[in-house]
């Protein structure tokens, strides 16, 4: 568990290699501002996070991270490496006219683990509540209708809801509520699905002998507000379930909040790239549970467009033939007509298809980038 202000004050002002208890490296992507603890061993390298910049070591009493404490829970690695590797290969062969740069192998070197943080925070919860609460009931009714020469009467069941408006007082302590370390948090989750918190073991040194740490970019204090979300979802879970009820509607509540404690927990994902056309990286991502991929798909438009002037030359060139042939049957060569007719339509087939690859490339990043802005 982590205190509000003292430790962090004392871990910045301070020696945070000797907080950590390793010989750790501090290093920082100028890019999107993310700050990582590696192993000495790691050698400086390309930000794992968002892959724009190289990332460069850092003194933690001249850059002054938000953050630097170590964490005390860490979710391991759980997918195998065949697993990995059928994922990102699913992924570099699920695109034709792919980049030079999209292919397995690539991918799978240019691999990382990384650990992303996240809060998790106990908090003692007083105060007054009051909702409606929903309970279920049945009617039972009876429609009658005239088939095969008969009246025939069926018994029907319709479900109701009746509202009840409670109130009452709560004193709990709620345990573990998550909330954000990271500003990209959400968006990692809603990319690649959540983590099994259950797996969480105490962290030790050795955790970080391969992979990388993204240290929080949030304090404890400026994620309260979303702590606060997930504990007035909880409270109205269990005010729902002390009112027996089936549902709640209109909760309110006017919360006193006391013994905070924090606690730094670390969830793996791998990180990979590749480089489009524009030379642009192009982040892949994936869990480092399940191993669900993530990553922004882009065809390229300059082998569409190599692909598509060597059909056009072919249709040239049965253009010409086509031309020869013609001539000749004016020399009153005889089944010239035939041939002719076969050098003009492979000569209209490729022209037509000849623009099918750009075609193709141009609708498929623009269906990638709607994809990307929704995500």
């Amino acid at each position: 568990m982590v205190k509000l202000m003292d430790e962090v004050e004392l871990t910045q002002n301070g020696n945070w290699i000797e907080v950590w208890g390793a010989d750790w490296v501090l290093e920082g992507c100028a890019s999107c501002n993310g700050v990582f603890v590696l192993p000495p061993q790691k050698v400086s390298q390309r930000c794992p996070f968002c892959g724009q910049a190289a990332l460069a070591q850092m003194d933690p009493s001249d850059d002054r991270p938000i953050y630097t404490q170590p964490p005390e829970l860490v979710v391991p690695f759980r997918t195998a490496e065949d697993r990995l590797r059928a994922s990102v290969g699913k992924f570099a062969k699920s695109i034709w006219l792919a980049p030079a740069d999209l292919n397995e192998n690539a991918l799978l070197s240019r691999m990382q683990p990384v650990y992303l943080p996240m809060w998790l925070v106990d908090a003692q919860v007083q105060g007054e509540w009051q909702a409606e609460m929903g309970f279920d009931y049945e009617i039972v009714s009876h429609r009658e209708e005239y088939q095969h020469n008969n009246w025939q009467t069926e018994r029907v069941k319709e479900k109701r809801v009746r509202w009840e408006q409670r109130l009452g007082r709560l004193n709990r302590q709620y345990e573990n509520q998550s909330a954000p370390a990271l500003d990209e948090q959400e968006q990692v989750e809603a990319k690649i699905g959540r983590f099994n918190l259950k797996e969480a073991k105490p962290f030790q040194q050795d955790d970080l002998t391969n992979a990388i740490a993204h240290l929080p970019n949030r304090p404890p204090e400026d994620a309260w507000n979303e702590a606060v979300v997930g504990l007035k979802t909880a409270v109205t879970q269990d005010c729902r379930l002390a009112s027996e009820a089936d549902h709640t509607r209109g909760f309110k509540w006017s919360p006193q909040f006391a013994n905070q404690q924090w606690t730094q927990l670390l969830l793996p994902i791998y990180t990979s790239y590749y480089l489009d056309d524009e030379n642009q990286v192009r982040m892949v991502l994936l869990h480092g549970q399940t191993g669900k991929l993530y990553g922004v798909l882009r065809a390229s438009t300059k082998r569409a467009y190599r692909i598509t002037n060597m059909m056009l030359k072919a249709a040239s060139v049965f253009l010409g033939i086509a031309t020869v042939l013609f001539l000749v049957d004016l020399l009153g060569a005889e089944g010239a007509e035939s041939w002719i007719t076969l050098a003009l339509l492979l000569m209209v087939g490729l022209g037509v298809a000849a623009f099918l690859p750009v075609l193709y490339a141009l609708i498929v990043n623009a269906t990638q980038r709607t994809k990307e802005r929704e995500k």
